[in-house]
């Protein structure tokens, strides 16, 4: 492996980074022996660049200390540094999420704003090979598919990583060549942490295996990210051609679906920006060709299993379940006109579901306006009997969506309409109405 220099990250940044050298950076300097190699070698590049540091006070006087050690080695090199403080524990515990992730949140949404206070092109993280190993191994466990496998990118969106490349100890190695003060966190040995657990009890057992562990697990994530992207080429396709995304619903056609040999992975890639993870993926392919209605749930989603596709919703909190209505009324969650007028001479009621005429003596104004019911039942129009309108929806292919969005006009205790697509046969239009009752869906 070729010894870290800026020589050798320079190819790095513009190569696999994309970062040219008119390019302004904003430098996430912790302390640490990463990031103070990182933005020495920065320096030496002659790269424009601001330092940013993050007090997390999780670490008492030590926190403290990492800040007093950027500050002095930032004021040696003349370098523009700017810090922040944030109340860690307070922001877990509101969010109600781990610490680990409050800091990230926390970190990344204030250089976020420092891009745009300092116009600067992109923020740089001192993540080396290391990290990205650890990175494989944490995934692996989680099971976040080949996605997660592929370890840390060289670029995310304008997050840059220049030293993944290099191992750990090249990196001390480079600080006390150079003679760089660098701070330890000593919660970095804590196993306590799944990283941790990885970096101190797992990976030196791997090493002392194969010797050249860290070479091999770079070549085994290049080829992993190369079969990422292949796979990320194989869903694109599949969603430009086959998936349907209208109205806040994903439509995914099982057939079509299936006409790939590795669909598992296809259809969990299709899932996974909507918070389903393997295990429920693995569930819902066993139910492919199970009964219809079944659901699976991740945090913000639903899945329901139709007759022909998988619904992907969003979950929704329960909103109005009835409305009355009466003539000049304009409700907000269904809109209709609704008007009374005598029987015109040569009046011809509609067939179409979305406009009806009813016979206006027959019903009572105001209209109750409500979701359906299972015990429901009415004498769909043409029928002479009752039909339960669970039985009804059956014959009409209502899909579980469907029904969820169901509405039925009452007047008493009778349903006069399912609407938008039957009514009922007792107040249907006949040659003894004399007022018409008019009710069309906008």
């Amino acid at each position: 492996m070729d010894k870290l220099s800026f020589k050798n990250i320079q190819h790095v940044l513009e190569s696999k980074c994309h970062i040219a050298s008119e390019d302004k950076l904003l430098v996430a300097v912790s302390g640490g022996a990463d990031s103070m190699a990182l933005l020495n070698l920065l320096i030496e590049g002659g790269y424009k660049l601001i330092a940013a540091h993050c007090n997390f006070q999780l670490r008492g006087s030590d926190s403290d200390s990492d800040e007093q050690l950027v500050k002095g080695f930032c004021n040696s090199k003349n370098v523009k540094l700017v810090t922040t403080v944030f109340q860690t524990n307070a922001y877990a515990r509101e969010k109600k999420i781990s610490i680990e992730m409050a800091a990230r949140e926390l970190r990344y949404n204030w250089f976020s704003s420092l891009l745009d206070e300092h116009n600067l092109d992109a923020i740089v993280t001192g993540h080396h090979g290391n990290d990205s190993i650890e990175t494989f191994f944490l995934n692996l466990v989680r099971g976040t598919g080949l996605r997660g496998l592929s370890g840390i990118s060289y670029r995310n969106g304008n997050i840059i990583r220049p030293l993944l490349d290099y191992p750990r100890a090249s990196v001390e190695t480079y600080c006390e060549v150079n003679k760089i003060a660098y701070c330890h966190d000593e919660s970095n040995d804590d196993t306590k942490f799944i990283r941790n657990k990885i970096r101190h009890d797992i990976v030196p057992v791997l090493e002392s295996i194969n010797p050249v562990f860290f070479d091999t697990m770079q070549s085994n994530l290049a080829h992993l990210k190369d079969a990422e992207l292949m796979l990320k080429s194989e869903v694109e396709r599949f969603q430009e051609t086959d998936v349907v995304d209208e109205d806040d619903k994903v439509i995914i056609p099982i057939s079509k679906l299936e006409n790939y040999p590795h669909y598992s992975s296809l259809l969990f890639e299709v899932l996974r920006p909507y918070g389903f993870n393997s295990a429920v993926v693995a569930e819902v392919i066993d139910h492919l060709h199970g009964l219809s209605g079944k659901q699976f749930f991740s945090d913000s989603y639903r899945l329901i299993k139709d007759r022909h596709n998988l619904l992907v919703l969003p979950i929704e909190e329960v909103g109005v379940q009835h409305f009355w209505v009466e003539e000049g009324d304009n409700h907000e969650e269904v809109s209709m006109i609704i008007q009374v007028y005598d029987k015109p001479k040569g009046f011809r009621f509609s067939r179409n579901a979305g406009l009806i005429h009813l016979d206006a003596d027959l019903v009572d104004l105001p209209l109750l306006v409500r979701k359906w019911k299972k015990a429901d039942s009415f004498m769909p129009l043409g029928m002479t009997g009752f039909k339960k309108l669970s039985d009804f929806f059956i014959d009409e292919k209502y899909s579980l969506k469907d029904k969820e969005d169901a509405w039925l006009m009452e007047s008493g205790e009778d349903i006069v309409w399912v609407l938008g697509r039957r009514i009922d046969d007792r107040f249907k239009v006949t040659n003894r109405t004399k007022r018409i009752l008019e009710i069309e869906l906008k």
